[in-house]
């Protein structure tokens, strides 16, 4: 953590807010980034006085959007034959494939909304977006509203801590090894969980007599 605090502390003093654009406009094509170590370092300059804090929050809200627009466009041009084939994560079945873009249907606002708040699921929420058609503006209304409010919270919590943002990411730097063994295990659990609910599915039942 304390390593990856350092290597956005060299983006931003390099690219300034381009680094923050760049950041969590990658983040919205399921690509994995620091965007909220960087939005947290970002509010503890607009502490120090080194940032603004209404251009980080628009510029926050930009890169979000940008790249939200992009994944949204990818889903919705490239089809169910490309989100099978390439993002078989979000969808590992046709069968769940039907069952999200009946329940983004009924939700889909509020699902693209929240999904800009919550870590990980904003990184991918805009391809079922586009690939159920979501209408373009209402997609893009509902992310620009989820990604100023993770924005504000984001900066706001940065700001607030101030220097002890830097303090903590420090004292975390002694959990990360077991942190990342417990993700590791349970990423194993859940393959194992995955692959026997798969198998169980897929064997036949014995004829009755």
């Amino acid at each position: 953590m304390l390593t990856l605090f350092h290597q956005v502390s060299s983006w931003v003093h390099a690219l300034g807010m381009g680094a923050i654009f760049l950041v969590l406009f990658v983040e919205c094509f399921g690509v994995p980034s620091p965007d909220e170590i960087i939005l947290l370092f970002s509010g503890y300059l607009v502490s120090t006085h080194q940032f603004s804090y209404p251009l980080v929050i628009a510029t926050a809200v930009a890169g979000s959007t940008a790249g939200a627009t992009g994944a949204y466009f990818i889903a919705r041009l490239g089809g169910r034959k490309l989100m099978l084939k390439y993002f078989k994560f979000l969808f590992r079945t046709p069968e769940r494939l039907e069952y999200w873009e009946q329940y983004f249907a009924k939700r889909g606002d509020i699902v693209v909304l929240i999904g800009r708040i919550i870590s990980g699921v904003r990184a991918v929420i805009s391809y079922p977006a586009g690939l159920f058609e979501m209408p373009y503006w209402r997609f893009l209304a509902y992310t620009i509203i989820g990604s100023t409010i993770w924005a504000l919270l984001a900066v706001t919590i940065g700001y607030l801590l101030g220097p002890h943002v830097v303090s903590a990411l420090t004292a975390s730097k002694k959990y990360e090894v077991p942190i990342v063994i417990g993700l590791v295990v349970l990423a194993a659990l859940w393959y194992w969980w995955d692959r026997r609910k798969k198998r169980r599915r897929e064997t036949p039942s014995p004829n009755k007599a």
